[in-house]
């Protein structure tokens, strides 16, 4: 008897963990700009424009949103340079964050998905 999952199973599983990823983002994304413009908008690297469409989307667009095969939310930490930075030795926690939110701050929002489509 062989132990191991059928890559279909284990693909169904995965598109489950990534709409799963969806949702929870699209709710935090929603909340975090609710309960503050200005700082949900930094923190999730939008501008305004895409932050007042998530801030409005109805639950159904939402769940439809979040439904998607693939992820909707997309990794900030794409700099090779930051990430170097942010992962070296010998600089303590509190270092670490100040340096990560200047870093991340001299980003233009919505940088990474600009890029892409470059």
């Amino acid at each position: 008897m062989s132990n191991s999952v059928s890559p279909f199973v284990s693909e169904n599983n995965l598109i489950n963990e990534i709409r799963e990823v969806n949702l929870s983002y699209l709710l935090l994304a929603q909340r975090m700009l609710r309960e503050d413009l200005s700082k949900g908008m930094y923190r999730l690297g939008l501008d305004k424009e895409v932050a007042s469409l998530l801030m409005n989307l109805s639950t159904s667009q939402v769940l439809s949103l979040s439904s998607s095969n693939s992820l909707i939310c997309g990794f900030r930490l794409n700099d090779v340079a930051l990430l170097t930075a942010l992962t070296k030795d010998g600089m303590n926690g509190t270092l670490k964050q100040v340096q990560a939110s200047v870093m991340l701050a001299q980003q233009k929002p919505n940088q990474q998905i600009q890029e892409v489509y470059e």
